[in-house]
């Protein structure tokens, strides 16, 4: 059998070595996240957008089963508006992680957010501080919205970095279930401190700094569902973090990303058995003739 298929011998050599002591194949990226990056944007290749802002950066995922999202480093900070706020406001930045903005309008406290798909008033303790926005925002199009309500106002976090996975078209109603990434608040809660989350296709999802803890703590593993082909990064934002996407425009800042997508060395040697498979095939064949 040796001297009928040496191609198939040749081929196997050649991954095995390329294999070999590896326990998975990483694609490694680094990107450069604008604060205007409007994650309801995935796949739309032009302006204007809904809402506004930039397109998201994206990565062309290596295709598999079992891929492992992770992140090196993510640096950087952003701001909700450093153009048109109140002078009392302007210039408070956060890092990856998102950050607790205080604001007050006109209609605070009488009127803080309360619609019935939000928690409402802030509590009395804070009735004479100012209001600190939360996330509670809706789909849009195919993309999925976010939750993330702390009840002390000084936990809550905005304009943190997140992500979606697509199969690479434009994401279409009906968009997938709302994540919570909240420590307490509603149902099915998941905080932000998880060691492993399995978003869907076109479900947002927060990342942060990509850690269990803001800048320490073990690495979060991001599971990539099945059939994605591009995996986006960008903000989630909206007129006071809650409703539709809106009022990237203002905001200002940047966040610099370095991960890594592994692909488990079982989904590479399926890979190897198939590529084996079909050039014993064409052996075979060519001996028949």
């Amino acid at each position: 059998m040796s001297s009928i298929f040496p191609h198939v011998r040749q081929l196997f050599t050649g991954m095995l070595m390329a294999l070999s002591g590896s326990a998975a194949l990483a694609q490694s990226f680094t990107l450069s996240v604008e604060s205007t990056s409007n994650l309801y944007a995935v796949g739309q290749t032009s302006l204007p957008l809904l809402g506004g802002g930039t397109l998201p950066p994206a990565v062309v995922l290596t295709p598999g089963t079992g891929r492992v999202l992770t992140f090196a480093t993510v640096t950087g900070s952003v701001s909700y508006n450093d153009v048109d706020a109140s002078p009392t406001y302007l210039g408070q930045y956060n890092g990856p992680d998102g950050g607790a903005v205080n604001y007050q309008d006109a209609n605070w406290p009488n009127n803080y957010l309360t619609t019935s798909g939000t928690p409402g008033l802030l509590p009395p303790s804070a009735a004479n501080a100012p209001t600190t926005f939360y996330m509670d925002m809706a789909s849009s199009g195919g993309v999925s919205g976010l939750l993330l309500y702390e009840s002390n106002p000084a936990a809550r976090r905005v304009m943190f970095l997140s992500g979606v996975f697509t199969s690479g078209s434009v994401p279409q109603a009906p968009a997938p279930a709302i994540l919570n990434f909240s420590s307490s608040f509603g149902g099915s809660p998941l905080g932000t401190s998880f060691t492993q989350l399995s978003p869907l296709l076109n479900q947002s999802f927060y990342i942060g700094d990509g850690l269990t803890g803001t800048g320490s703590g073990t690495a979060q593993a991001f599971m990539v569902p099945d059939g994605a082909t591009h995996f986006y990064l960008g903000i989630v934002d909206g007129g006071y973090f809650v409703g539709a996407p809106d009022y990237y425009d203002n905001n200002r800042g940047s966040f610099s990303v370095q991960g890594a997508v592994a692909v488990p060395e079982p989904a590479s040697w399926a890979a190897l058995v198939a590529a084996a498979g079909a050039a014993a095939v064409a052996g075979a064949h060519r001996r028949r003739r």
